[in-house]
């Protein structure tokens, strides 16, 4: 499997990866992602940024991330716990796999490629949040190091107001 950027060329394996995921959440009664967002538009914006990642294998596209190093005002605000660190931070976002990527260790490389860049830049906190009832998705989280740290409530339409709880990992300063 390779770990690389996301292409222009990849944009349609990515929609289909997350209109997947978005099925899967609302056939666990979760409302994440079911009011119109991620769609094309912002995986679209994601690639132009240079800040959307995918696993893929074959040509396939099996999983999709984003990464940022921007500090986000809902983390910031947080209402609820507190973070491991006040330091700069990594936020990972929309991680998804596909269907076919499931049970193959795609999200967890996923998720080594996003921790080896963050390093690489010298950041050594990565936060992220997710819908407090994604049991799966905060399951993943918890076996990957990632320790709960409270409550955020969202700044941005179509989700203002909702209920996440956030997770904070701690990465371990080494030579990469």
């Amino acid at each position: 499997m390779i770990f690389r950027k996301t292409e222009k060329k990849d944009i349609a394996g990515v929609l289909e990866i997350i209109e997947s995921a978005k099925e899967r959440m609302k056939n666990m009664g979760l409302d994440q992602w079911q009011k119109g967002y991620p769609n094309e538009y912002s995986i679209r914006e994601d690639v132009d940024k240079g800040i959307s990642y995918v696993m893929e294998e074959n040509g396939q596209i099996l999983g999709t991330s984003v990464l940022t190093f921007e500090r986000e005002n809902v983390y910031e605000n947080m209402k609820e716990g507190q973070w491991l660190s006040d330091g700069e931070y990594a936020v990972i976002h929309r991680i998804a796999v596909s269907d076919s990527g499931k049970n193959k260790g795609v999200s967890g490389g996923i998720l080594k490629g996003l921790e080896k860049i963050c390093m690489e830049k010298g950041i050594y906190s990565i936060k992220i949040d997710t819908h407090e009832d994604n049991e799966p998705m905060k399951g993943f989280l918890k076996r990957n190091g990632f320790e709960f740290c409270g409550v955020i409530y969202l700044d941005r339409e179509p989700d203002l107001n909702a209920k996440r709880v956030t997770f904070e990992k701690i990465l371990e300063k080494k030579e990469v």
